[in-house]
């Protein structure tokens, strides 16, 4: 073997000089890219939800069979090169053309938010296409360069899995910055509006951070934008429920849920409504941080969510261990339809999370 890399000075190169550092990050930024593909396909597998609207960007007017052909052939072909850079020619063209294709995507979407966001929401509207494009780009330059004698050799594996890990994470927190936008309320009133709880206070009074919640869904019922209230959580129901009738609505409005510790179970109790059986629509008030993974488990349950961010009226303490704690809830909750098929084999749609499922308890937000 020696006789042979001292003959074949591009085998020697390739089997002994380390590739450039830059190399295991551009490596790390596909793999974590082709998990995130791999798992938004276990989504659409096991949800039946849209591969045309998936994490990373809208593919409309693209099909749903196009959309899945897109996360199937993006997750292997980035893997491909994760795993070994010099890719055989038709596979480094098809991942770098899916590079160049998700790519204009988010153009697209960076152009329309510019064109049709208010002027105090762009900034963090922009957030995810533009943290997804530079994500692209640094597997993209990877993928260009593979095949080049120069930049072959070994990769650090430690510095490819490091890399993967804070691609992943940060394609969670940008997902949560960009989510945390409210959805534009709907005109015609909605069924019902599903308010999570977040905990009471020792002294057995509800949480700044409860009243801000209850608050905001107050004034949309009383602005007519839905009929019904569903006040949702544990022990801080009931004093949620006094607040509510303080506030003037009247206990007909008003369906309290007190058995739940998670924001997936609440949903699901929220979807077996007899008010949601023929129209789908739901608001969900929560805080900011909690919106993108909220719509995420609604769409799950087959209802059509509005995430509207609660009106804080007081100070959120802790925000940014908030946010990553919501980003670990929310790579959890992205994980969970590919262990639901591990364990059960096959398909499934709609399924409420296990007892055992890991999901934000309430209480959460406060500091």
């Amino acid at each position: 073997m020696s006789s042979l890399k001292q003959d074949v000075p591009a085998l020697n190169r390739f089997l002994n000089q380390p590739a450039p550092g830059w190399l295991a990050v551009s490596r790390g930024s596909a793999l974590g890219l082709s998990l995130l593909m791999g798992l938004n396909l276990a989504e659409v597998v096991v949800y039946s939800t849209s591969a045309v609207n998936n994490w990373f960007t809208h593919l409309s007017p693209l099909t749903q069979p196009i959309g899945v052909t897109i996360l199937a052939m993006a997750a292997t072909s980035w893997l491909m090169f994760a795993i070994r850079p010099a890719l055989p020619g038709p596979v480094q063209f098809a991942a770098m053309a899916l590079i160049v294709t998700l790519s204009g995507f988010c153009g697209r979407d960076l152009w329309l938010i510019s064109q049709h966001a208010d002027d105090s929401q762009k900034a963090m509207s922009m957030t995810q296409p533009l943290g997804t494009l530079m994500l692209l780009a640094v597997a993209g330059v990877g993928i260009v360069s593979g095949n080049s004698s120069s930049v072959r050799g070994r990769s650090s594996f430690i510095a490819i899995l490091v890399s993967a890990f804070v691609a992943i994470l940060c394609f969670a927190v940008i997902s949560i910055q960009t989510g945390g936008v409210s959805d534009a309320i709907p005109d015609e009133a909605t069924p019902v509006i599903l308010v999570l709880g977040c905990g009471d206070s020792s002294i057995g009074k509800p949480s700044d951070e409860l009243t801000d919640r209850l608050n905001t869904a107050f004034k949309l019922i009383q602005d007519r934008k839905a009929k019904t209230l569903i006040l949702s959580g544990s022990t801080e129901v009931s004093m949620m429920n006094e607040l509510a009738i303080a506030a003037g609505l009247e206990p007909d409005q008003i369906v309290l849920d007190d058995q739940q510790t998670n924001i997936a179970s609440s949903v699901q109790f929220a979807a077996s409504q007899d008010a949601l059986k023929s129209d789908r629509r739901l608001i969900v008030v929560s805080h900011w941080h909690e919106l993108s993974r909220i719509r995420l488990l609604v769409q799950r349950s087959g209802l059509e969510a509005t995430g509207v961010a609660a009106q804080q009226e007081h100070a959120l303490f802790n925000q940014n261990f908030l946010v990553l704690k919501e980003a670990a809830m929310l790579i959890a909750a992205q994980c969970e339809p590919a262990v639901r098929f591990i364990r059960n084999g096959s398909p499934a749609q709609a399924i409420p999370p296990a007892e055992d499922d890991v999901e934000l308890e309430f209480g959460d937000e406060r500091p």
